[in-house]
Protein backbone atom coordinates (compact mmCIF):
# COMPACT_ATOMS: atom_id res chain seq x y z
CA UNK A 1 0.00 0.00 0.00
CA UNK A 2 2.86 2.39 -0.69
CA UNK A 3 0.59 4.55 -2.84
CA UNK A 4 -1.75 5.10 0.14
CA UNK A 5 -1.55 8.20 2.36
CA UNK A 6 -2.86 7.73 5.92
CA UNK A 7 -3.65 11.24 7.18
CA UNK A 8 -4.10 12.08 10.87
CA UNK A 9 -5.15 15.60 11.83
CA UNK A 10 -3.91 16.75 15.22
CA UNK A 11 -5.24 19.61 17.32
CA UNK A 12 -4.18 19.36 20.97
CA UNK A 13 -4.65 15.60 20.78
CA UNK A 14 -1.05 14.40 20.94
CA UNK A 15 -1.79 11.47 23.25
CA UNK A 16 -4.32 10.01 20.82
CA UNK A 17 -2.27 10.90 17.74
CA UNK A 18 0.92 9.28 19.05
CA UNK A 19 -1.03 6.20 20.19
CA UNK A 20 -2.52 5.83 16.74
CA UNK A 21 0.82 6.31 14.96
CA UNK A 22 2.58 3.83 17.23
CA UNK A 23 -0.18 1.28 16.74
CA UNK A 24 0.09 1.54 12.95
CA UNK A 25 3.88 1.25 12.99
CA UNK A 26 3.78 -1.73 15.36
CA UNK A 27 1.55 -3.45 12.80
CA UNK A 28 4.23 -2.92 10.14
CA UNK A 29 2.50 -0.03 8.40
CA UNK A 30 4.82 1.63 5.88
CA UNK A 31 6.11 4.71 7.70
CA UNK A 32 6.07 6.96 4.63
CA UNK A 33 2.35 6.27 4.22
CA UNK A 34 1.66 8.19 7.43
CA UNK A 35 1.07 11.96 7.36
CA UNK A 36 0.40 13.98 10.50
CA UNK A 37 -0.89 17.54 10.26
CA UNK A 38 -0.82 19.78 13.32
CA UNK A 39 -3.42 22.55 13.04
CA UNK A 40 -1.36 25.17 14.89
CA UNK A 41 -2.00 23.59 18.30
CA UNK A 42 0.10 23.61 21.46
CA UNK A 43 1.30 20.14 20.40
CA UNK A 44 3.27 21.32 17.38
CA UNK A 45 6.67 20.72 19.00
CA UNK A 46 5.67 17.22 20.10
CA UNK A 47 4.30 16.43 16.64
CA UNK A 48 7.51 17.55 14.97
CA UNK A 49 9.56 15.41 17.38
CA UNK A 50 7.30 12.40 16.79
CA UNK A 51 7.60 12.83 13.03
CA UNK A 52 11.38 12.95 13.16
CA UNK A 53 11.70 10.03 15.59
CA UNK A 54 9.36 7.75 13.63
CA UNK A 55 10.50 8.90 10.18
CA UNK A 56 6.96 9.72 9.10
CA UNK A 57 5.62 12.68 7.15
CA UNK A 58 4.49 15.67 9.21
CA UNK A 59 3.15 19.12 8.43
CA UNK A 60 3.08 21.95 10.98
CA UNK A 61 0.42 24.45 9.94
CA UNK A 62 0.79 28.11 10.87
CA UNK A 63 -2.96 28.43 11.42
CA UNK A 64 -5.90 26.38 12.59
CA UNK A 65 -8.01 26.29 9.46
CA UNK A 66 -10.26 23.44 10.57
CA UNK A 67 -10.82 19.86 9.46
CA UNK A 68 -10.91 20.40 5.70
CA UNK A 69 -7.99 22.85 5.67
CA UNK A 70 -5.68 20.56 7.64
CA UNK A 71 -6.55 17.43 5.70
CA UNK A 72 -6.27 19.29 2.39
CA UNK A 73 -2.71 20.30 3.31
CA UNK A 74 -1.74 16.66 3.68
CA UNK A 75 -3.68 15.54 0.61
CA UNK A 76 -1.85 18.08 -1.57
CA UNK A 77 1.52 17.01 -0.19
CA UNK A 78 0.67 13.33 -0.61
CA UNK A 79 -0.27 13.91 -4.26
CA UNK A 80 3.15 15.50 -4.80
CA UNK A 81 4.62 12.36 -3.23
CA UNK A 82 2.82 10.19 -5.77
CA UNK A 83 0.02 8.85 -3.55
CA UNK A 84 -3.12 7.66 -5.30
CA UNK A 85 -5.31 6.64 -2.36
CA UNK A 86 -6.05 8.55 0.84
CA UNK A 87 -7.31 7.54 4.28
CA UNK A 88 -8.43 10.27 6.68
CA UNK A 89 -8.30 9.18 10.34
CA UNK A 90 -9.39 11.03 13.43
CA UNK A 91 -6.79 10.67 16.21
CA UNK A 92 -9.21 8.91 18.56
CA UNK A 93 -9.94 6.10 16.09
CA UNK A 94 -8.72 2.56 16.74
CA UNK A 95 -8.15 0.69 13.48
CA UNK A 96 -6.11 -2.35 12.49
CA UNK A 97 -3.84 -2.33 9.47
CA UNK A 98 -5.75 -5.40 8.26
CA UNK A 99 -8.92 -3.28 8.17
CA UNK A 100 -7.09 -0.59 6.22
CA UNK A 101 -5.88 -3.24 3.78
CA UNK A 102 -9.44 -4.47 3.23
CA UNK A 103 -10.64 -0.93 2.42
CA UNK A 104 -7.67 -0.42 0.10
CA UNK A 105 -8.29 -3.74 -1.67
CA UNK A 106 -11.98 -2.91 -2.02
CA UNK A 107 -11.03 0.23 -3.94
CA UNK A 108 -8.66 -1.83 -6.09
CA UNK A 109 -11.27 -4.46 -6.95
CA UNK A 110 -14.45 -2.39 -7.08
CA UNK A 111 -13.60 0.32 -9.57
CA UNK A 112 -17.02 1.96 -9.28
CA UNK A 113 -16.38 2.96 -5.66
CA UNK A 114 -14.99 6.43 -5.05
CA UNK A 115 -15.23 6.61 -1.25
CA UNK A 116 -15.36 3.80 1.31
CA UNK A 117 -15.38 3.38 5.07
CA UNK A 118 -15.75 0.59 7.64
CA UNK A 119 -18.46 0.06 10.22
CA UNK A 120 -17.70 2.23 13.24
CA UNK A 121 -18.38 1.00 16.79
CA UNK A 122 -17.47 2.37 20.21
CA UNK A 123 -14.09 1.67 21.79
CA UNK A 124 -15.71 1.12 25.19
CA UNK A 125 -18.65 -0.91 23.84
CA UNK A 126 -17.39 -2.83 20.84
CA UNK A 127 -20.68 -4.52 19.99
CA UNK A 128 -22.55 -1.21 19.77
CA UNK A 129 -22.71 0.43 16.34
CA UNK A 130 -21.98 4.12 15.96
CA UNK A 131 -22.32 4.25 12.17
CA UNK A 132 -22.81 2.03 9.12
CA UNK A 133 -22.70 5.14 6.96
CA UNK A 134 -24.70 8.34 7.04
CA UNK A 135 -27.99 9.64 5.64
CA UNK A 136 -28.92 13.26 4.97
CA UNK A 137 -32.47 14.59 4.88
CA UNK A 138 -32.78 17.80 2.80
CA UNK A 139 -36.46 18.12 3.72
CA UNK A 140 -35.31 18.40 7.36
CA UNK A 141 -32.61 20.96 6.62
CA UNK A 142 -30.03 18.26 5.92
CA UNK A 143 -30.40 16.69 9.32
CA UNK A 144 -27.82 13.91 9.49
CA UNK A 145 -28.47 10.35 10.60
CA UNK A 146 -26.07 7.49 11.26
CA UNK A 147 -27.32 4.16 9.91
CA UNK A 148 -27.89 1.67 12.78
CA UNK A 149 -26.83 4.28 15.35
CA UNK A 150 -26.57 2.79 18.88
CA UNK A 151 -27.86 -0.61 17.79
CA UNK A 152 -26.22 -3.83 18.85
CA UNK A 153 -24.41 -5.72 16.11
CA UNK A 154 -26.37 -8.88 16.90
CA UNK A 155 -29.67 -7.04 16.27
CA UNK A 156 -28.72 -5.75 12.83
CA UNK A 157 -28.93 -7.52 9.49
CA UNK A 158 -27.28 -5.66 6.66
CA UNK A 159 -25.53 -6.26 3.37
CA UNK A 160 -21.76 -6.76 3.34
CA UNK A 161 -21.52 -3.51 1.38
CA UNK A 162 -23.99 -0.78 2.30
CA UNK A 163 -24.46 1.49 -0.71
CA UNK A 164 -27.66 3.09 0.61
CA UNK A 165 -25.90 6.05 2.18
CA UNK A 166 -25.38 9.76 1.52
CA UNK A 167 -21.98 10.09 3.15
CA UNK A 168 -19.14 8.15 4.75
CA UNK A 169 -18.25 9.30 8.25
CA UNK A 170 -15.22 11.58 8.11
CA UNK A 171 -13.46 9.93 11.05
CA UNK A 172 -12.49 6.94 8.84
CA UNK A 173 -12.72 7.95 5.22
CA UNK A 174 -10.81 6.38 2.28
CA UNK A 175 -10.99 7.58 -1.31
CA UNK A 176 -9.16 7.50 -4.62
CA UNK A 177 -7.35 10.35 -6.38
CA UNK A 178 -9.65 10.25 -9.40
CA UNK A 179 -12.45 11.65 -7.21
CA UNK A 180 -10.28 14.64 -6.38
CA UNK A 181 -9.52 15.10 -10.07
CA UNK A 182 -13.24 15.44 -10.80
CA UNK A 183 -14.60 17.52 -7.91
CA UNK A 184 -11.61 18.99 -6.10
CA UNK A 185 -10.79 19.15 -2.40
CA UNK A 186 -13.10 19.54 0.60
CA UNK A 187 -14.65 22.95 1.24
CA UNK A 188 -12.46 24.72 3.81
CA UNK A 189 -15.09 27.36 4.62
CA UNK A 190 -17.03 24.82 6.69
CA UNK A 191 -14.16 24.69 9.24
CA UNK A 192 -15.72 21.92 11.35
CA UNK A 193 -18.58 19.45 10.74
CA UNK A 194 -20.42 18.58 7.52
CA UNK A 195 -17.26 18.91 5.38
CA UNK A 196 -17.30 15.24 4.44
CA UNK A 197 -21.07 15.40 3.98
CA UNK A 198 -20.80 18.29 1.52
CA UNK A 199 -17.94 16.55 -0.29
CA UNK A 200 -19.92 13.30 -0.55
CA UNK A 201 -22.96 15.19 -1.86
CA UNK A 202 -20.74 16.70 -4.55
CA UNK A 203 -19.59 13.21 -5.48
CA UNK A 204 -23.12 11.83 -5.68
CA UNK A 205 -24.56 14.77 -7.61
CA UNK A 206 -21.70 15.55 -9.98
CA UNK A 207 -20.00 12.21 -10.69
CA UNK A 208 -20.74 8.53 -11.24
CA UNK A 209 -18.65 7.37 -8.26
CA UNK A 210 -20.38 5.34 -5.55
CA UNK A 211 -20.10 5.61 -1.77
CA UNK A 212 -20.08 2.51 0.41
CA UNK A 213 -19.46 1.16 3.89
CA UNK A 214 -18.01 -2.32 4.30
CA UNK A 215 -19.95 -3.56 7.33
CA UNK A 216 -17.79 -6.71 7.68
CA UNK A 217 -14.88 -4.69 9.07
CA UNK A 218 -14.85 -2.31 12.02
CA UNK A 219 -13.03 0.71 13.39
CA UNK A 220 -13.68 2.10 16.87
CA UNK A 221 -14.22 5.64 18.13
CA UNK A 222 -14.83 7.43 21.42
CA UNK A 223 -18.02 9.36 22.13
CA UNK A 224 -17.38 12.97 23.10
CA UNK A 225 -19.71 15.48 24.72
CA UNK A 226 -21.00 18.29 22.52
CA UNK A 227 -21.16 21.95 23.47
CA UNK A 228 -21.71 25.44 22.10
CA UNK A 229 -18.74 25.17 19.69
CA UNK A 230 -20.30 22.08 18.11
CA UNK A 231 -23.82 23.52 17.97
CA UNK A 232 -22.71 26.75 16.29
CA UNK A 233 -20.99 24.95 13.42
CA UNK A 234 -23.72 22.33 13.08
CA UNK A 235 -26.31 25.10 12.81
CA UNK A 236 -24.38 27.32 10.41
CA UNK A 237 -23.14 24.49 8.20
CA UNK A 238 -26.53 22.82 7.86
CA UNK A 239 -27.90 26.11 6.58
CA UNK A 240 -24.96 26.41 4.21
CA UNK A 241 -25.68 22.90 2.93
CA UNK A 242 -29.30 23.91 2.36
CA UNK A 243 -28.18 26.94 0.38
CA UNK A 244 -25.84 24.83 -1.76
CA UNK A 245 -28.12 21.83 -2.34
CA UNK A 246 -31.70 23.11 -2.06
CA UNK A 247 -32.49 21.96 1.47
CA UNK A 248 -35.20 23.38 3.72
CA UNK A 249 -33.55 26.36 5.43
CA UNK A 250 -36.72 27.28 7.33
CA UNK A 251 -36.73 23.84 8.96
CA UNK A 252 -33.23 24.43 10.39
CA UNK A 253 -34.09 27.95 11.52
CA UNK A 254 -37.24 26.83 13.31
CA UNK A 255 -35.58 23.83 14.94
CA UNK A 256 -32.53 25.78 16.12
CA UNK A 257 -34.58 28.75 17.32
CA UNK A 258 -36.56 26.40 19.58
CA UNK A 259 -33.33 24.97 20.97
CA UNK A 260 -31.99 28.49 21.57
CA UNK A 261 -35.12 29.40 23.55
CA UNK A 262 -34.79 26.28 25.70
CA UNK A 263 -31.13 27.03 26.35
CA UNK A 264 -32.00 30.62 27.28
CA UNK A 265 -34.66 29.45 29.76
CA UNK A 266 -32.02 27.20 31.38
CA UNK A 267 -29.79 30.29 31.52
CA UNK A 268 -27.27 28.55 29.29
CA UNK A 269 -26.53 31.77 27.45
CA UNK A 270 -23.41 30.47 25.70
CA UNK A 271 -25.39 27.68 24.05
CA UNK A 272 -28.29 29.97 23.16
CA UNK A 273 -25.87 32.42 21.55
CA UNK A 274 -24.26 29.58 19.55
CA UNK A 275 -27.62 28.60 18.03
CA UNK A 276 -28.57 32.18 17.20
CA UNK A 277 -25.19 33.12 15.76
CA UNK A 278 -25.21 29.91 13.72
CA UNK A 279 -28.57 30.89 12.21
CA UNK A 280 -27.43 34.42 11.38
CA UNK A 281 -24.08 33.39 9.91
CA UNK A 282 -25.65 30.52 8.03
CA UNK A 283 -28.21 32.72 6.32
CA UNK A 284 -26.20 35.86 5.65
CA UNK A 285 -22.53 34.92 5.25
CA UNK A 286 -21.02 34.46 1.81
CA UNK A 287 -20.39 30.94 0.54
Amino acid sequence: MKDLAIIILNYNSFEDTSREVNSLLQQKCYNKSIYIVDNNSTDKGKIEQLGLEKNINFIISDKNGGYAYGNNLAIKQAIKDGKKFFLLLNPDIDIDVVTIEVLYNDLQRKTEIGIIGPRICYRNHKNLIYSDGGLLHPEEGFQGEHVHFNRNISDVKTDHYNYDIDYVDGSVFMFRKEVLDEIGLMNEKFFMYYEESEWCLRVLRKTQWKLVVNTNITAYNVYSEKGSFYEYYMTRNRIWLCRLYDGDIKYVQKERWKLARKAFKRRDFSLAKAYLKGIIDGVYSKL
